[in-house]
């Protein structure tokens, strides 16, 4: 179950299946265009928005039959929406409106109808006839707004105000109608308060759906040029997640997102450039949202009370206990136990005792987990009682700390994973733990200081994938100080060529004894042989675990 209500979900809910959108545009053009087509927000492509399946159509007819054509073969798709897309669904006179409409609805069945427009063009007339084709089918009024900043609007082109947003959505209520908001996240200047002010106004506005635009540079657009003379920050896939992720939160649980991130096609794109597909950047967002425990809509609606329920757990033979995780079908501890690995490997492997004799230690864990590592570490800090130890600590799965505190044996321990649960911090006289709840790719980007220890416990290597490659390996030497360890719970080959050829001196550590692997390795000067077989890639940091795994496999074939 996704974690926020899908358009999709919410129309099976409403008419029992799903409702394709059928693309159209009726060349009606923009009030805030030029007759020859010029002017308008400075976002804005030529053509309006106009959907590419549909863009060498001549006629209205033949518009439709394309896109029905398309949604039915791709989606086996059978019932279906009319959207009216491209540039302002209601700019013209009431007869042409009725006149287009009706050819169009006469085309097919279409059991609902959308409408794109603008604020500042919804006249009376308009809005009656848009009631009275309601009481035949769903009318829904998707509105522009983008932004309710008035600064914003006005550096846009916009052509209207925040007020005149806001007055819309209340005369189209006031006759009946729903209305999906359009918001753009990213425009120059604004920033993520900004956005939840204008959500928040939205939201408070009454709105039965809405639509995020990240912001995208297209060509040929008034954008594009203040964008080639002055180059603006623009939202890559994992900030643009963050702050959506932040948003859903503040939409209530019963209005339906129609959509999370652009589309534009590649062609007129001039940035940003993304390297995560669509359908996976929607996976991320879900998945981000399960491993945090959070929800759409849960910073303004009441909480459900939490389960008291204990997670089924499994005793170690050092006597600390573990737990069973659902997705990889596996414990999260080697059956020598979670301390053990702890001690040998990641303690005893980086010289930790020695490093806090010395100084203070500067320490990241990527692979927090159940945060057997941290704890242990904490305590020799605490027992040595001479220097501190700052552990920066990374996990995307938030939840797990929770689970964890129900079943860890040690009464600091669960301190420390209630405490970075709640507030993302642990403090004592000797150390501190900082939290980051991000998936590790993108929290070592925001990551300046250096390290003298780095951990890295990966799991289930071929399933966490994007951990263990070269990319993600030369991320981490730039962040280990040139005396600097890292020690990974890893016993892949794969990953000690990874790690070799970014430029490390690698030792394998595993215990003869035991279930406990790993590696240790620290800065090489050496240079490395060109004829090796190949490591785990990842050239723009966002693939998904798969993608790796199978993009490996086909090198290796060849």
């Amino acid at each position: 179950m996704l974690p926020y209500l899908s358009h999709k979900n919410f129309m099976l809910a409403q008419y029992g299946e799903a409702l394709f959108s059928i693309p159209v545009n009726l060349e009606f053009g923009c009030p805030n265009r030029e007759k020859d087509g010029s002017g308008g927000c400075s976002f804005c492509p030529e053509h309006g928005a106009r959907a590419a399946q549909i863009a060498d159509a001549k006629s209205v007819e033949e518009q439709i039959e394309k896109a029905l054509s398309f949604a039915k073969r791709r989606y086996k798709a059978s019932s279906f929406a009319l959207y009216i897309q491209a540039y302002t669904g209601t700019f013209a006179s009431l007869v042409r409106q009725k006149e287009a409409y009706e050819n169009l609805l006469s085309l097919y069945p279409f059991r609902a109808l959308h409408v794109g427009t603008r604020p500042d063009c919804l006249s009376e007339s308009t809005l009656e006839y848009l009631s009275e084709l309601n009481q035949k089918l769903d009318v829904v009024v998707e509105l522009g707004v983008q932004t309710l900043h008035d600064t914003s609007l006005a550096r846009m082109n916009r052509g209207h105000d925040a007020a005149c947003s806001l007055d819309a959505i209340k005369r189209l209520h006031g006759k009946g109608l729903k209305v999906y908001a359009h918001l753009i996240i990213g425009l120059p200047n604004e920033n993520l308060e900004m956005w939840k002010q204008s959500l928040k106004g939205l939201v408070d506005a009454g709105i039965d759906g809405i639509k995020f635009h990240n912001l995208h540079i297209i060509e040929k657009t008034d954008l594009a040029r203040e964008y080639a003379q002055t180059p603006f920050a623009l939202l890559n896939e994992y900030a643009y997640a963050e702050a959506l992720i932040e948003l859903l939160r503040y939409i209530p649980s019963t209005i339906p997102i129609l959509r999370l991130a652009t589309d534009t096609p590649a062609y007129e794109l001039i940035a940003p450039t993304w390297h995560m597909a669509k359908g996976q950047f929607g996976e991320y967002i879900a998945q981000t949202m399960r491993y945090r425990g959070i929800k759409q809509g849960d910073l303004v609606e009441s909480k459900c009370e939490e389960s008291d329920e204990i997670p089924q757990k499994i005793d170690l033979k050092d006597g600390s206990s573990t737990l069973w995780n659902e997705t990889y079908h596996d414990y999260y501890h080697p059956k020598a136990g979670a301390y053990t690995q702890a001690e040998t490997l990641f303690l005893e492997k980086s010289d930790l005792k020695a490093r806090l004799e010395k100084g203070d230690v500067n320490l990241l864990e990527i692979g927090f987990g159940m945060g057997y590592t941290t704890f242990k570490a904490i305590e020799l800090a605490q027992t040595l009682a001479q220097n501190r130890l700052h552990v920066n600590a990374i996990d995307q799965d938030r939840m797990l700390l929770q689970r964890a505190s129900a079943i860890v044996p040690n009464a600091l321990h669960v301190k420390i994973l209630n405490a970075l649960f709640t507030c993302k911090t642990y403090e004592d006289d000797f150390a501190r733990i900082d939290f980051q709840n991000v998936e590790a790719r993108y929290g070592v980007t925001l990551l300046s200081e250096k390290f003298d220890v780095i951990f890295l416990d990966p799991f289930i290597e071929s399933n966490n994938a994007s951990l263990v490659t070269l990319e993600f390996f030369q991320a981490l030497k730039k962040l280990l100080k040139p005396d600097g360890v890292l020690v990974a719970s890893t016993a892949l080959h794969v990953s000690q060529i990874g790690l070799n050829l970014a430029g490390f001196d690698v030792h394998v550590a595993n215990d003869e004894t035991s279930d406990i692997k790993g590696i240790v390795a620290t800065h090489s000067t050496a240079s490395k042989p060109l004829h090796v077989k190949e490591p785990y890639r990842d050239s723009y940091g966002v693939w998904s675990d798969k993608e790796i795994e199978t993009l490996h496999q086909k090198r290796s074939l060849v």
